[in-house]
């Protein structure tokens, strides 16, 4: 009798199984899913923003304590930057560019997305006159603009040392207290050599040394005898030894108020 088998087929399989995946490989797989996920919406959202149609500068603040700038001036060299949106606006450029104006010191930005640029501006603030041409900071930096009809003291040096010739100016103001006069002006030249003014009255002559002695000499001639007759003097010159010179306005010619040698330094 002829026995017969029964055939079973065999499944078919893969060559692995889902359950046979190491773990880390499953984790790696969701990573890169989800980078890739995020990379793609960055670099949508790059390509965007490199369209300067895309999410343009719609407000402009502009911030700062503005004295003598105009805001209209501002605006003029600010909308030259921002007909364009806040990722393709050149920042530095434009930094440059304000920093540039007269009364400008300094600028920061800040940008507040998605389509607004603030503008903090710090104005300069003037303190003396740095000679004819130029103004003085309160920080003793120099700077150039015009400042017409202003009352302010003049400063000058030739090496252009502004904070040293500001703390002068304040020395010699303490010199002079007990008077009834204002110093206006006070300049240094190329030697070194000191010269004030005092407003509405005469220059004074100091000279290279002895700043402090000299003005006191000069305070107790003026108690003793120029107090009434300043008016009438154009110039006075402490550059002596033991006194020092009047020039009167009503003739060319130096009176020696005090005695002394005319050896000057």
């Amino acid at each position: 009798m002829t026995q017969r088998r029964r055939l079973v087929p065999k499944r078919a399989t893969s060559g692995f199984k889902l359950k046979q995946l190491p773990a880390g490989w499953l984790k790696l797989s969701v990573v890169m899913a989800v980078v890739m996920v995020v990379l793609g919406g960055v670099l949508g959202g790059r390509a965007m923003l490199n369209n300067p149609e895309n999410l343009p500068i719609s407000q402009i603040d502009v911030q700062g304590n503005l004295k003598f700038i105009k805001d209209e001036d501002l605006r003029k060299v600010i909308e030259k930057y921002t007909q364009t949106n806040l990722h393709l606006l050149d920042a530095e450029a434009l930094v440059v560019d304000l920093e540039t104006q007269p009364w400008v010191r300094g600028v920061t930005l800040r940008k507040s997305w998605p389509t607004s640029l603030v503008v903090v501006v710090e104005e300069q603030v003037p303190l003396a006159f740095w000679g004819k041409e130029r103004l003085m900071n309160q920080f003793g930096e120099l700077f150039t603009a015009e400042l017409p009809g202003a009352v302010l003291p003049t400063l000058y040096s030739p090496e252009d040392k502004g904070r040293e010739m500001a703390e002068r100016f304040i020395t010699v103001n303490k010199w002079l207290q007990g008077l009834p006069l204002e110093l206006s002006e006070l300049t240094e030249d190329a030697r070194g050599s000191w010269r004030m003014k005092l407003k509405g009255g005469p220059e004074v002559l100091i000279g290279t040394e002895e700043h402090e002695r000299r003005i006191a000499r000069f305070k107790v001639g003026f108690q003793r005898e120029l107090a009434s007759k300043l008016d009438s003097v154009r110039r006075i010159d402490l550059r002596y030894t033991n006194g020092f010179a009047v020039e009167w306005r009503q003739s060319p010619l130096s009176l020696r108020e005090a005695a002394g040698e005319s050896r000057r330094s």
